[in-house]
């Protein structure tokens, strides 16, 4: 005698929970490993801010002048303290790149002629544009 299997009717559904699952944990990994750049960025100022925020579609080649609250002057990792030497640098690079931004990034405890005598070093040097750095209020 013979027995009928009576699995024909029934279809198998394919679990796709573990594949969601694995897709999520791919996304969380590639966004915890990938590293964005903060390129000279001095992050013990403390920056003004405002209330609107337009982000970036990607971030543009700057020098970036950070002062501090006593008044230091940092491009990257070397620190300025007088401005013969800070003022040699900005020439220096508006000759090298005349076309070249510089973003000034000013701690919103430091005095007020810090950033006018980097300003007036930019502009004195030839530098088309300066821009100045501030923190978005939800930031």
């Amino acid at each position: 005698m013979r027995i009928v299997a009576q699995q024909g009717d029934e279809d198998l559904a394919i679990n796709l929970t573990p594949l969601i699952d694995m897709v999520f944990l791919l996304l969380i990994f590639f966004l915890v490993a990938t590293t964005f750049a903060q390129e000279e960025r001095d992050h013990r100022i403390e920056l003004p801010r405002t209330g609107e925020a337009q982000p970036l579609s990607a971030p543009p080649q700057q020098l970036i002048i950070n002062i501090r609250a006593n008044g230091e002057m940092v491009v990257g990792p070397k620190v300025f303290t007088d401005m013969a030497t800070l003022r040699e640098m900005i020439e220096r690079v508006a000759r090298d790149d005349p076309a070249r931004e510089v973003l000034i990034r000013c701690d919103e405890r430091a005095f007020h002629r810090y950033f006018a005598e980097a300003a007036r070093l930019c502009r004195e040097a030839g530098i088309p544009e300066v821009k100045i750095g501030y923190m978005f209020a939800g930031s």
